[in-house]
């Protein structure tokens, strides 16, 4: 069924911020390889480092979507609701990810 999103593809910061979403959260999936050949500190910096770069991405998205003015656009054509679920969707992502990622590092020895 068509509901109306297919111009979705016009607002490049949607594009952008899912790609930094995936990235952090395929990093945070890493995060079984790193503790596993690393160690457990290793694992801690991976998943901080991973953390930053969701936070410098995100915030590097949101400025460059409020600079260009598709921010404005976006919400005049589709509202907050759009906007509230996508953002909702990289929370529960990246909020699983990093769940199992914390998880595993708790467990490690060394």
């Amino acid at each position: 069924m068509y509901f109306g999103l297919t111009p979705l593809a016009n607002y490049g910061f949607v594009g952008a911020g899912f790609w930094v979403v995936m990235v952090a959260g395929l990093g945070l999936g890493l995060v079984y390889v790193v503790g596993s050949s690393r160690g457990k500190r290793a694992a801690q910096m991976w998943v901080s480092s991973c953390v930053l770069l969701l936070g410098v991405g995100a915030v590097s998205d949101i400025v460059w979507a409020v600079l260009s003015g598709q921010w404005r656009s976006f919400m005049v054509q589709f509202g907050f609701g759009t906007l509230l679920e996508m953002f909702m969707l990289a929370v529960l992502f990246i909020g699983t990810m990093w769940f199992m990622a914390v998880r595993y590092i708790g467990g490690l020895d060394r």
